[in-house]
């Protein structure tokens, strides 16, 4: 067996140290981060902490998240440990599938220019399931190649266990069916049917399960309408976003000379996953999977200039890290400081019921139960008890929990535009205690099709004492918390 060069040894340690070092001491900054917290608490308690999960995605990684929290204890950093786990082996993947490709050069080559790229550099430490299912989507592709290549009957196994993952991390997962079937067709080479079982049809099967549940409980009509409404023609800002965050690598990959046929073996893969990636709404981290693909290609390219070789990987590597220079040391505070501000005027004021309407990674910080509402839970699932709903809680409209309260404590977020209109009718009475802005990782304010990228997000410690609204006020801040995203804390 052929040994690992140690300049990968070197390049994952020195990541892993580096990361583990600080792991501790990371905050989950974006609002999926928190929807997959409080999903895995859910998880991790049987329903009787968290949020139910939505099908909004696929549930691998909030069921791995779920295994973490009940070994080790409810800690937010275990997201981004996860992340390092399989960016790491990501490494290690990448090299192992471009020495397949190609030779150990390029294999070497392409690791580098991907770990220094300002996508590796940001998902292999959030707590996003990018870096996961990254690794399953690679692994599938790896896996698929060597079983086109013969090499081994256990590749086909492994191809269609890491198919399975992918699909089950991420809705993106299936395009791995096209990749296969036009490899398939381009390959022109014979194949058993075990070849086609263990790589399409297994798969698949194991797929049935999870999508006929996902149907029954979210509906084909509230599918259509989450869905329908984020199709399009964006393609040429997916491009934008490998240009953005990989201009090195992507622009030298461009002149990467494709002849052999493990150059159209991956030129497939990334031409049929980005075709079918222009079609939904321009997410960035969407793209995500093709960075290590395109650096190969890269890699490819600078491994022709043999005496300046060694320079060229350390210009591009050191630009790489030039660029991402803001992400790699950005780091915020904000979630978890407001949390402790929260908990103390909480204390100093025996407050006992909190309103807000901030994003889920503020919220999984708050402490206390969250209280769901009759409107927030789907409604396929509200009378079953495996869910969970019979250990909780649930809201309605006519039972106001609130009227009877000396104090109540609002903690508002400005992206919150439709509580803010309705929140400004009650504001004259509300005592502002604490103030916070919040800055996003910079990755957000470099996306233009980012939504909130203009937008100041300002977060507000509000206090109203009841005994200074009427009767109809009492019940405007009630129905406040019936609004989308709006949680009802109870300490």
């Amino acid at each position: 067996m052929r040994k690992i060069p140690i300049i990968i040894h070197l390049v994952t340690g020195a990541f892993i140290i580096l990361n583990l070092l600080n792991l501790k001491n990371t905050t989950l900054i974006d609002w999926d981060e928190g929807v997959f917290a409080l999903q895995a608490r859910w998880l991790a308690t049987m329903g009787s902490e968290g949020k139910p999960f939505n099908f909004q995605t696929p549930p691998l990684f909030q069921i791995l998240v779920a295994l973490l929290f009940k070994l080790f204890g409810y800690n937010t950093w275990l997201l981004s440990f996860l992340s390092v786990i399989f960016s790491s082996l990501s490494i290690y993947l990448l090299f192992l599938f471009a020495r397949d490709l190609y030779n150990d050069t390029i294999g070497v080559i392409s690791t580098i220019f991907f770990a220094t790229t300002e996508f590796f550099l940001f998902f292999s430490r959030s707590g996003l399931s990018d870096a996961t299912f990254t690794f399953f989507f690679l692994s599938a592709i790896y896996f698929f190649y060597r079983s086109l290549q013969g090499k081994s009957r256990i590749s086909c196994t492994l191809c269609s266990i890491f198919t399975i993952l992918a699909c089950y991390t991420k809705y993106t997962g299936p395009v791995l069916f096209l990749i296969y079937l036009l490899i398939n067709l381009f390959w022109q080479k014979k194949k058993t049917f075990s070849f086609y079982l263990f790589t399409i049809i297994i798969p698949l099967l194991f797929l049935i399960p999870y999508y006929s549940v996902f149907v029954k409980f979210v509906s084909l009509q509230n599918i259509f309408q989450r869905h329908g409404k984020l199709l399009g023609v964006n393609h040429l800002k997916f491009l934008y976003y490998l240009v953005r965050f990989a201009p090195i690598i992507f622009i030298t990959a461009l002149f990467y000379r494709i002849k052999e046929r493990s150059d159209y073996f991956i030129l497939i893969t990334i031409v049929s996953f980005f075709t079918v990636l222009g079609f939904y709404h321009p997410y960035f981290r969407l793209a995500y999977p093709l960075i290590p693909l395109i650096s190969i290609y890269s890699g490819g390219f600078v491994a022709h200039f043999k005496k300046i070789r060694i320079l060229l990987i350390l210009l591009v590597a050191a630009v790489n890290l030039f660029l991402a220079r803001d992400t790699i040391t950005y780091r915020s505070r904000i979630p978890v400081l407001l949390a402790y501000d929260v908990e103390k005027i909480c204390q100093d004021y025996g407050i006992n019921y909190i309103i807000t309407s901030v994003p889920p990674n503020f919220l999984l910080n708050i402490s206390g139960n969250i209280i769901l509402s009759e409107n927030q839970i789907p409604i396929n699932i509200r009378n079953i008890d495996k869910f969970g709903l019979n250990k909780r809680t649930i809201i309605k409209r006519e039972n106001n929990l609130i009227k009877t309260e000396k104090e109540i404590l609002f903690l508002h977020s400005s992206i919150f535009a439709h509580v803010e209109k309705e929140l400004m009718q009650l504001r004259k009475y509300a005592e502002l205690k604490k103030s916070y802005e919040f800055i996003d990782a910079p990755v957000y304010y470099k996306d233009p099709f980012n939504e909130l990228k203009e937008a100041k997000q300002i977060y507000e410690i509000l206090i109203f004492r009841i005994s200074e609204l009427d009767y109809r006020e009492v019940d405007i801040l009630w129905n406040i918390c019936f609004e989308p995203g709006v949680a009802l804390i109870r300490r």
